[in-house]
C-alpha cells in the first residue's frame, strides 16, 4: 500500500516545530512533510541559531540534526535542556549518524529520540504524531493541573487543629483521606494516638510541654519526621505545629505530609543508582577484557620492528582504525591502514575479523591481489549487512624500489618526496573491504616504483575531516601544508602537531589514523 492510499491525519493543533540543520534541502524537505501533517514550521542553520530560536520562540517541539556548523547538535541539545523550564518540549535527533554511540550521546545529552536519515515519510509522519499526541496529553494535564490547584492550593496536606491537652478539635479533608477516618472520628482523639514515635530531636510531645512551659526553642515551625499510623499500620510523616493567636484557649496547627511515597521512590533511586553502578563497573570491566583481547591480536612487536611510522587517534575508547605492518621473511614490508564503519568497539571488532589474516598473509609472502581477496571474503563472511572496512594495503621490497598498493574506499595515498612536496597522489579505484565476495579478476592492484628517496603518506578520513572550531576541514591542503619543507625523520610529529593546532583542543568527529612509509633511494 504506497502513502497516498491512507495519508496520514493533520494534528489537532498546529504545533510550532524548530528544524535545526544546516543543509538547506533537508529543512526544505522537513519544513513539506511537517506543512503537509498540519504543523508550524520554523528554522535554524546550526546548533547556535537553534539555540537563540528556541529562547525566543519557545517552539513545542525540535528536531535537530548532529553534524552542524558553529554547534553541533549534541552541545545545543546539552544547553536546550540545560535552560529547564516546567513544559516538556521534545527534541528528536534527525541525522545519518545512526553508529550506537551517536544514539546513545544524543540521547544523554537530552534528546527523546532519534530518526535516520534518509527519511520514510510514513515513519516521519507516524513519529510526529505520536509526539503531537503527548503533546495534546501535557496540555490537557497543564490545564487540569490549573484546575485542580486552584481547588486544592489551601488543602493540600492534612491540618489537625489540637489543643494543649493534645486533644483533637478539628480535621480537614485531606486529613480524614490521610487517616482513613472521618472528622468526627478524629475530633476528641489524643494526636498522640496518630503521631507516636518521637524524631531524632527527641520526643516530640515532651517538646510540646516544654514549649507550654516557655522553653522548647525551635519546636514551633520546625519540619520533623515521624511515625504516623493509620489503622493497624504505620507510615512515615512530616510535620510542622504552629501556633493559633486565639485569647480564649491556646490552639494548635498540626501540619502533616504523609511521605511514604517519597520515601519509597528514595529507597528506589539509590536501589536503581546502586544497580547502574554495578552495570557500569561491569561494562568497565569487560571494555577493559575487550581491549586486551584486541591488543593481543595486534602484534606491536612487528609493527615497531617494521621500521613504519604511524599514529592512531581515537575517538572513544576503541578505534575503528587500524595500523598494521610487519616484514616477511625475505624483507619484504606489508603495510596496512584500515577504517571500519562506525565508532568504539563494534567498528573495532570488525577490523580485528582480518588481523590474523594479515600476518598469515606476511608469513606465507602472498601476493597482494591474493592478500586483498583473502581479507574481503573472510569479512564477506562475517560482517553484518551495512558493514564493512575501507583499506589502504601495500607491499614494499624497499630493497629493489618497487612494490604494490591497493586502495578501497580510502582517502588518496600521497608520494611525498625527501623535502615533503608532493611527488603523487594515488586516489582509491576499488570498493571497501567486506561489501559482497569477490573473485581474483576483479581486483585492481597499482604498481610502484621509485628511484630518488621518497615517502608514502597513508591516512584514514578522520585526518581529512577533521573539523576546526569554525567547521573548516583539514583537508588534503591542510595536509600537503603540514608536511612541506618537513625532515623524513621529524614528519609525524609535525603532522600532529599541526592537526592538533586546526583542532584547537577539540577532539575529533572520527578516528585518526595516519601511516608513513619510507621509499629509500
Amino acid at each position: 500500500m504506497n502513502a497516498e492510499a491512507n495519508p496520514p491525519k493533520l494534528v489537532r493543533q498546529r504545533y510550532r516545530v524548530l528544524i535545526a540543520d544546516d543543509t538547506q534541502a533537508n529543512r526544505a524537505l522537513l519544513r513539506a512533510y511537517l506543512s503537509r501533517l498540519g504543523f508550524e514550521t520554523l528554522m535554524a542553520e546550526d546548533g547556535e541559531q537553534a539555540l537563540e530560536v528556541y529562547r525566543r520562540e519557545k517552539p513545542d517541539v525540535i528536531l535537530m540534526d548532529l553534524m552542524m556548523p558553529r554547534m553541533d547538535g549534541f552541545t545545543s541539545i546539552e544547553r536546550i535542556r540545560a535552560e529547564g523550564g516546567t513544559r516538556w518540549v521534545p527534541i528528536v535527533i534527525v541525522s545519518a549518524m545512526d553508529a550506537d554511540y551517536d544514539i546513545v550521546r544524543g540521547l544523554e545529552a537530552g534528546a527523546d529520540d532519534f530518526m535516520t536519515k534518509p527519511l520514510s515519510y510514513q515513519m516521519f509522519a507516524a513519529k510526529m504524531q505520536n509526539l503531537a499526541r503527548a503533546l495534546d496529553f501535557q496540555v490537557s494535564r497543564e490545564e487540569a493541573r490549573r484546575r485542580e490547584a486552584a481547588i486544592s492550593d489551601a488543602v493540600v496536606d492534612g491540618i489537625l487543629t489540637f489543643d494543649a491537652d493534645f486533644r483533637i478539635v478539628n480535621a480537614n479533608r485531606a486529613a480524614t483521606l490521610i487517616f482513613l477516618c472521618s472528622e468526627d472520628r478524629l475530633v476528641g482523639t489524643d494526636i498522640r494516638k496518630l503521631l507516636q514515635d518521637g524524631g531524632p530531636q527527641g520526643s516530640w510531645d515532651a517538646q510540646f510541654r516544654a514549649y507550654l512551659e516557655g522553653g522548647g526553642e525551635g519546636f514551633i515551625g520546625s519540619m520533623r519526621e515521624l511515625t504516623a499510623r493509620r489503622g493497624n499500620a504505620d507510615f512515615p510523616c512530616e510535620m510542622v505545629v504552629t501556633e493559633l493567636p486565639i485569647s480564649e484557649a491556646r490552639l494548635f496547627i498540626a501540619v502533616l505530609r504523609d511521605i511514604s511515597e517519597r520515601q519509597r521512590v528514595g529507597r528506589q533511586l539509590a536501589e536503581n543508582a546502586a544497580r547502574l553502578q554495578q552495570y557500569h563497573d561491569e561494562a568497565e570491566t569487560e571494555a577493559e577484557l575487550a581491549k586486551d583481547i584486541m591488543e593481543r591480536h595486534i602484534r606491536r612487536d612487528a609493527l615497531e620492528q617494521s621500521g613504519v611510522r604511524h599514529a592512531v587517534i581515537p575517538t572513544q575508547r576503541f578505534s575503528g582504525d587500524i595500523v598494521l605492518a610487519a616484514r616477511s621473511r625475505s624483507g619484504k614490508l606489508y603495510a596496512m591502514l584500515a577504517d571500519a564503519t562506525g565508532h568504539g568497539l563494534a567498528a573495532a571488532m570488525s577490523g580485528l575479523a582480518i588481523v590474523t589474516d594479515f600476518y598469515r598473509a606476511v608469513e606465507d609472502e602472498v601476493p597482494l591481489r591474493r592478500m586483498v581477496l583473502m581479507l574481503n571474503n573472510t569479512l564477506a563472511q562475517l560482517l553484518p549487512r551495512g558493514r564493512f572496512v575501507s583499506a589502504a594495503l601495500v607491499v614494499l621490497d624497499q630493497d629493489r624500489r618497487m612494490g604494490a598498493m591497493w586502495l578501497g574506499g580510502m582517502p588518496d595515498v600521497i608520494q611525498l618526496a625527501s623535502d615533503g612536496s608532493l611527488l603523487r597522489r594515488f586516489s582509491s579505484d576499488q570498493l571497501p573491504l567486506g561489501i559482497e565476495a569477490w573473485h581474483a579478476s576483479e581486483i585492481s592492484v597499482t604498481g610502484l616504483e621509485w628511484q630518488d628517496e621518497s615517502q608514502l603518506l597513508l591516512c584514514s578520513d578522520g585526518l581529512i575531516e577533521a573539523q576546526s572550531a569554525r567547521g573548516d576541514a583539514f583537508g588534503y591542503e591542510g595536509m600537503l601544508q603540514a608536511v612541506a619543507g618537513s625532515k623524513v625523520s621529524t614528519r609525524l610529529d609535525t603532522l600532529l602537531g599541526s592537526l592538533a593546532g586546526h583542532l584547537g583542543g577539540q577532539s575529533g568527529h572520527d578516528d585518526i589514523s595516519m601511516l608513513l612509509l619510507d621509499l629509500p633511494g
